[in-house]
């Protein structure tokens, strides 16, 4: 211990007779910090102010930007490399000195492939690390079930599940019923477009992110979400499980072929960790799972708890600030 004491006692004497330099030090490396926060398909810049707030508070001397350039049916009607342009396009209009800003870039859902994306097109700049959220690196297996599929699946223990829970949340009988079949109609108009498209399991896109992923220059935190139990949108719990519920959604979310059922209410937790892609840890690539983290604020047009949606989940939020505090570090 002595000698440990005595290696590095001048270390110890300078951060104890000089903290204001040292502080001094870290709030210039955070003021040339830039971090930018990319939305996901049809959501908008807002879905980020609580974690925004929370990393302003934590790096108040950095830049923290959401943008906004593709908001809504923006992400919907252009494929994800032509909004990764209109984000660049828009952060230039913004900041000036991109070339001197050391960049941390945060996205959810397709957000988070369109901030890998920005890291591949624009490489040239210093960008020091990515969060992807509940991202789907493998796609989407939902995007397959169509009306008919649906129609298959509503058994009668499915359907009740749906009226009980329905009842339940303070709904009529059948509106959930109503909720998912109108979900699934949508959902298949949407894939449909561009911006959707990408997102598609083995989409040119997703092909070459698989090709692009194992050699990445900077390190990627992968956060996932695994709720798959419908109860946790009740404030207060039931003893009913609505297990058939469930069973019916986690095979339509994640697909029978895969062991690890695990999802976040829209994506398998396979895809938001990419464990095909990089099945092995000497990647650059880091998972974390927030196990009751669902994957936005809302399942079937229904509100899901507070703090427990991706975006404002507290164990998130604390996970993205860590791994942001090292890169700026």
């Amino acid at each position: 211990m002595s000698y440990i004491f005595y290696r590095f006692q001048s270390v110890l004497f300078f951060l104890l007779f000089f903290p204001s330099f040292v502080q001094g030090k870290l709030e210039k490396s955070q003021s040339n910090t830039l971090i930018l926060l990319f939305h996901g398909l049809g959501n908008r810049a807002a879905s980020f102010n609580t974690m925004k707030k929370k990393l302003e508070q934590a790096f108040p001397t950095a830049s923290v930007v959401a943008l906004a350039s593709t908001e809504g049916t923006k992400s919907i009607s252009a494929s994800i490399e032509e909004q990764t342009v209109i984000n660049f396009e828009e952060l230039s209009a913004k900041v000036k000195d991109l070339d001197q800003k050391s960049m941390i870039l945060i996205g959810h859902s397709q957000g988070g492939l369109r901030a890998y994306s920005f890291l591949k097109k624009y490489g040239h700049l210093n960008i020091k690390g990515l969060v992807a959220l509940a991202t789907p690196w493998e796609g989407i297996p939902g995007a397959r079930v169509d009306s008919e599929m649906l129609s298959h699946h509503l058994t009668v223990p499915v359907l009740n599940d749906l009226r009980k829970l329905s009842v339940d949340l303070g709904y009529a009988e059948t509106d959930l019923e109503k909720k998912l079949i109108l979900n699934v109609q949508v959902n298949q108009a949407v894939c449909l477009c561009p911006g959707a498209k990408d997102l598609i399991e083995g989409s040119a896109f997703l092909s070459e992110v698989k090709q692009s992923l194992p050699n990445v220059p900077v390190p990627i935190l992968a956060i996932g979400g695994g709720q798959t139990d419908f109860s946790a949108l009740l404030t207060k719990r039931k003893r009913h499980r609505f297990k058939a519920l469930n069973d019916m959604y986690t095979f339509f979310v994640v697909g029978k072929k895969h062991l690890n059922q695990y999802h976040d209410m829209q994506i398998p937790l396979y895809s938001q960790h990419a464990l095909n892609m990089l099945p092995k840890s000497k990647y650059n690539f880091k998972r974390i799972l927030i196990k009751d983290a669902f994957h936005s604020t809302h399942v079937l047009d229904l509100p899901v708890p507070k703090y427990k949606a991706m975006l404002e989940h507290p164990s998130v939020l604390h996970a993205v600030i860590q791994f942001a505090k090292i890169i700026v570090n």
